[in-house]
């Protein structure tokens, strides 16, 4: 995966400050343990000295020195040194190295290509970045109201837009609940105003807080980024960096599909991302006030084939910003 310099240095500096943090975490506990057992302290010396005979029996050719001897005198001092720590309440391993990522040891580098921890660094600031403008704050469960939803049904529907998006809300709910980074997606279909963008950010603010990475933005925007960055002449991975967040997150949202300029090259490049992503296993929300014929009109088969696979929900209603507009100004 090609990683942007930007955010690669800033994921480096974290990674910097996770290794100084931990290294003045393993100080404080070892000034702790020494200040409270000053016979560790003794043990730890003396272990020193088991170090130096055993390195000297193996380098001594003339056979003298009794590596086996030295190495089980090693072995006891160090079991001592455990047994002690646990007689007083710590765990064996308390004074060992502190790594955030056993994996890399915080350095971002595991047998010379990048970790999964720098990675995942790396795609959170960027999605940061990309999220900064989404009123994520603003989008929650608890304050997606269904009152501007009529329960009447209408003769297209056996069910009132009040059932409907009970059962959309509740649907949203479960996904965020059961959500483990791995499954197809949603589709979301339906007019404006109808709370297709906040189901979609209130999914997007519990998973940012569980861990998650989500990468939320409008279908323009998105391919306003990649255009902007496509085929520049560098080496710092910034051509396509943003496909390469859009293809990796644990999240993608694509927020009004059809408002984008639908030429050939903006359908081939929906179309990687959306069937990298479920070649990947990786969920995809995506949202659009197309109807679905009109969906498979624009987008052609093999992208509104696979679009169509997910999860889909319709929302009924009227606009409900202008019924809060309404209600507001009675």
């Amino acid at each position: 995966m090609r990683l942007n310099k930007i955010y690669l240095d800033g994921a480096l500096r974290t990674l910097s400050e996770r290794r100084k943090k931990n290294r003045q975490l393993e100080d404080a506990r070892r000034s702790e343990v020494l200040e409270k057992l000053p016979e560790y302290g003794e043990l730890e010396a003396e272990l020193a000295l088991t170090m130096t005979d055993v390195i000297s029996s193996v380098l001594d050719k003339s056979g003298e020195n009794d590596s086996d001897f030295a190495l089980e005198k090693n072995r006891a001092i160090k079991k001592q040194m455990d047994e002690l720590l646990e007689k007083n309440g710590y765990p064996a391993d308390y004074l060992e190295p502190v790594y955030t990522c056993p994996k890399c040891k915080d350095t971002g580098n595991t047998c010379n290509e990048w970790c999964e921890c720098l990675c995942r660094l790396t795609n959170e600031m960027a999605a940061a970045e990309l999220n900064a403008n989404a009123p994520l704050a603003k989008s929650r469960f608890d304050n997606f109201s269904l009152k501007c939803y009529s329960d009447k049904t209408t003769e297209n529907s056996a069910a009132s837009p009040l059932e409907i998006m009970k059962n959309n809300f509740e649907y949203c709910k479960r996904f965020t609940e059961e959500f483990d980074g791995k499954g197809s997606g949603i589709l979301m279909i339906g007019g404006t105003g109808l709370g297709k963008t906040h189901l979609s950010l209130a999914i997007a603010n519990v998973l940012i807080e569980k861990g998650f990475c989500v990468v939320y933005a409008s279908v323009p925007e998105l391919i306003r980024r990649i255009k902007s960055q496509f085929g520049k002449d560098n080496n710092d991975g910034e051509d396509d960096s943003t496909v390469s967040l859009a293809t990796s997150c644990d999240l993608l949202i694509l927020d009004d599909l059809g408002a984008e300029n639908s030429t050939e090259w903006c359908v081939s490049m929906l179309y990687e991302i959306i069937n990298t992503r479920q070649n990947r296993r990786l969920p995809i929300i995506v949202s659009t006030n197309l109807e679905p014929n009109v969906l498979r009109l624009k987008y052609q088969d093999r992208l509104s084939s696979r679009m169509f696979s997910m999860k889909i929900l319709v929302f009924a209603g009227s606009d409900n910003r202008i019924e809060f507009s309404d209600n507001f100004n009675r």
